[in-house]
């Protein structure tokens, strides 16, 4: 199945392929007309890592503007504290909707400190994850280079496109199927 879905998608028209695949990174429809250009994929992997690094080797400006595309940390801790639906498991920790004020503020303390010195919010794939380790992990990557903190958030970036891609692959897959 996978070489057949993989000739449907390389003989995509452009419009079909960037219809398809330009909304799996936010504010980045472009790194999908890009990748086009790269055809054929020899797999979903190589489709996946041509598209990041359109991503990653766009000018700084937008580049900047993809990772603040992103909600950050502190998005998904005011939504978890006001304890409405929690839309995605895979960008919130659990736990974050048991915070208590105090650690709310913790996070809301750190998650400004992080947006003022990399201009960009704190980009995580929390799956698996706990309050806890989110904290843990935004303190320590609060100290790194800011060009060492943006391949970070777009590694992050990666993981939270993983399953737009798997999921369009397995659509594709199906319609080939009916």
């Amino acid at each position: 199945m996978n070489e057949s879905v993989m000739r449907l998608i390389n003989a995509m028209s452009r419009t079909e392929f960037v219809t398809t695949f330009g909304s799996v990174f936010k504010d980045a429809r472009w790194a999908a007309e890009e990748a086009y250009e790269c055809r054929p994929f020899s797999d979903l992997s190589a489709l996946k890592s041509t598209m990041m690094a359109m991503v990653r080797g766009a000018p700084d400006d937008t580049r900047l503007r993809v990772l603040r595309a992103y909600p950050g940390l502190e998005d998904n801790v005011a939504v978890a504290s006001a304890r409405e639906q929690i839309l995605s498991s895979s960008t919130v920790p659990a736990g974050l909707d048991q915070l208590s004020p105090e650690e709310f503020a913790q996070f809301r303390s750190l998650n400004k400190a992080y947006r003022e010195r990399f201009e960009f919010p704190f980009i995580l794939y929390a799956e698996g994850n706990t309050a806890e380790g989110v904290l843990k992990l935004l303190e320590q990557r609060l100290r790194h280079e800011p060009e060492v903190e943006e391949a970070i958030a777009f590694r992050e970036v990666g993981r939270l496109a993983e399953p737009e891609f798997e999921a369009l692959y397995a659509g594709l897959a199906a319609k080939q199927d009916e």
